[in-house]
């Protein structure tokens, strides 16, 4: 495995490849993949097969579902992902013609083809609900359980982040919910060019709040630094409201640098020449490159009826460590 340390930084070059783009660099094609007429045969297929002779989503095996066209799909999206812009959409699925179960487990052999499914909650749980509790963000009460906006993150930064990560459309919000994805390897670029200490600091730990992730007994925050380096490759994790948190649960104070540092982060991937901005629809199937780009997504208005509410599934992918959280 590949060894980053946060001691080896990458401020004497700029980082180079289609992962660290501008938003004039990338065309719709670069990470739109559409299912072919023959995917969407097999997955009809497939879906006819498990409603026969069911099993449950998580205990899904590739071996048992050959998939070729499937296999040859999700090459391309890891190679996106890999190689290319570092964010794919699958279009997409038809959620009116399959009910969830059977989207669930389509979702789960596709994602499966990119790498391993892995536990993304302390208590295990291998596929996540991403919809509006009602509660506001707090402590312990994770951002993607609300309507209010999530800004610029890589996912789970606090503690053991997955490599890839995905998300199922399943229903969209009445208004708002707005995504935007932005690459970390160019806000890099950026922020070494305009300030190279803030730059620096970044590869300096932060206390993280772990948002309640953790037993009991652990500690609620974690040490990490938002950039690693090999010093060849860049890996980053990034969310600013967990750290201002996780200095408060320390009893510190966060220094001027580090706080500047992260406010410049989010202030680049805010400009519209260093982000994309979509819309994604039910049915549509997102996957990130989690070490190498930050997501956005604004705050939303609900439907009423709660069959109408905005409902995506979420999974993470890893093919190292224990499937547990903490791997």
């Amino acid at each position: 495995m590949i060894k980053y340390d946060a001691k080896t930084n990458m401020l004497d070059r700029q980082i180079e490849g289609k992962i660290a783009w501008k938003n004039a660099q990338v065309n719709e094609s670069d990470y739109l993949v559409p299912l072919t007429d023959a995917l969407l045969e097999e997955i009809d297929q497939t879906i006819q097969v498990l409603s026969k002779n069911p099993v449950e989503t998580t205990a899904l095996c590739l071996s048992d579902y050959p998939m070729p066209h499937a296999d040859a799909l999700m090459a391309k999206v890891k190679a996106i992902l890999d190689e290319g812009v570092g964010f794919a959409i699958i279009d997409k699925l038809d959620v009116e013609k399959y009910s969830k179960e059977a989207l669930t487990q389509i979702y789960w052999l596709l994602s499966s083809r990119i790498s391993r499914p892995v536990a993304q909650a302390y208590d295990g749980r291998l596929l996540y609900d991403v919809k509006d509790t009602g509660k506001k963000t707090d402590v312990t009460v994770r951002g993607d359980l609300t309507n209010q906006e999530l800004s610029w993150h890589s996912d789970y930064g606090f503690n053991f982040a997955p490599p890839y990560l995905g998300l199922l459309v399943l229903r969209t919000a009445k208004e708002g919910g707005i995504s935007k994805a932005g690459s970390l390897l160019n806000a890099h670029n950026e922020l070494r060019k305009r300030d190279p200490a803030l730059m620096q600091r970044l590869y300096e730990p932060f206390y993280w709040n772990r948002q309640g992730e953790h037993a009991e007994n652990e500690h609620p925050t974690h040490w990490h630094s938002m950039f690693q380096s090999d010093g060849k490759d860049v890996r980053a994790r990034y969310n600013r409201s967990l750290i201002p948190v996780g200095y408060e649960l320390e009893g510190k104070k966060l220094d001027d640098k580090g706080r500047a540092a992260i406010d410049a982060i989010s202030e680049i991937l805010g400009e519209p020449e260093n982000h994309l901005t979509f819309t994604l629809v039910a049915g549509q199937m997102q996957f990130v490159n989690n070490f190498k780009m930050a997501h956005l997504r604004s705050d939303y208005v609900d439907y009423d009826e709660p069959e109408k509410k905005r409902h995506l599934i979420r999974i993470f992918l890893r093919d190292y460590g224990r499937r547990s959280y903490m791997g």
